[in-house]
C-alpha cells in the first residue's frame, strides 16, 4: 500500500496528458466531391460528384451557378444527372455535374482558388446540407502559394500532396469540413492571402486549465496522504 499515492498520482498525470494530446485530422465521408483538371485549352474541367442518393440535380446545377458568379466566370456545357450503374443497389446510385469554367486553377502564378467552390455549395437545406467537401486538383503540384491548411472556427481545411512519375496520377487534394453555412464567414484563404492565425482558442484554453486545476488538486492531496503516511511511520516512540 505504500506505492499507492505514487499509483494515483501517476494514473493523474497519463490522464493530464492525454487529455491536452492534439487530435488527428478527421477523415470523414465527403457529401461533395469536387475533381478538377486543367484542360490543354486552358480551361479548367470540372467533375462534381454529390454522394447522397436522392441529391436534386437541380440543386447542384444551382451550386454549379452560383461558383460561376463567386469566380466570375460562366460555366459552359454544363451537363446534370443521376447515375446508376447498378440500379438495384442504391449505394452505387449519385448526382453528378460536369462543366468547364475559368478562373481555379492559376499554373502561371501557381495558385488554386478554394474558397469559391466551399461557398458555392455551403447552404443547401436538409437533408441536403453539405457539411465534408473533398477537392482534388488532378496534375497539379504545391507551390509556395497554394496552402497546406488553414485554422478556422468555420470552414478548416487540411491538403495533401500526392506525387508520381506520370503527370496524370499527381494531385493536390483538399479536406474541408463546414463547421458554418454561411458563405460570408468562409476564411479560406485566397490567392495572395496567408492564412488567418487561429484567434478563437480561448474557450478551448479555460476548459483544459479546468481540467489541470482539478488534476493538480487531487495530486496535491495524494501527495499530502503520501507525507502523512510516512511522518506516522517515523514518529519516535515515547519511553515509558
Amino acid at each position: 500500500m505504500r506505492c499507492a499515492p505514487f499509483l494515483l498520482l501517476f494514473g493523474l498525470l497519463q490522464v493530464s496528458v492525454a487529455q491536452t494530446a492534439p487530435s488527428e485530422p478527421s477523415t470523414f465521408v465527403p457529401d461533395i466531391t469536387f475533381t478538377i483538371q486543367k484542360h490543354p485549352t486552358g480551361a479548367d474541367m470540372v467533375e462534381v460528384t454529390a454522394r447522397a442518393d436522392g441529391y436534386p440535380p437541380e440543386l447542384l446545377r444551382s451550386q454549379i451557378d452560383r461558383l460561376g458568379e463567386y469566380i466570375k466566370s460562366k460555366p459552359r456545357g454544363i451537363d446534370v444527372g443521376v447515375y446508376a450503374p447498378d440500379p438495384e443497389n442504391p449505394a452505387l446510385r449519385f448526382t453528378k455535374g460536369t462543366f468547364a469554367v475559368d478562373g481555379i486553377i492559376d499554373r502561371k502564378e501557381g495558385t488554386l482558388r478554394i474558397r469559391p467552390i466551399a461557398q458555392a455549395i455551403a447552404g443547401a437545406p436538409k437533408p441536403w446540407t453539405v457539411h465534408g467537401l473533398v477537392i482534388q486538383f488532378q496534375g497539379e503540384v504545391p507551390t509556395q502559394q497554394i496552402p497546406k491548411s488553414w485554422p478556422s472556427k468555420f470552414v478548416p481545411g487540411l491538403g495533401r500532396f500526392e506525387g508520381e512519375k506520370d503527370n496524370r496520377l499527381t494531385g493536390v487534394e483538399y479536406r474541408i469540413t463546414l463547421l458554418s453555412q454561411d458563405p460570408a464567414k468562409f476564411d479560406i484563404p485566397e490567392p495572395g492571402e496567408k492564412p488567418a492565425q487561429q484567434s478563437q482558442k480561448s474557450e478551448p484554453k479555460s476548459s483544459m486549465d479546468w481540467i489541470s486545476v482539478i488534476v493538480f488538486v487531487v495530486a496535491a492531496i495524494a501527495v499530502g496522504v503520501l507525507v502523512y503516511s510516512l511522518l506516522l511511520r517515523v514518529r519516535p516512540k515515547v519511553s515509558k
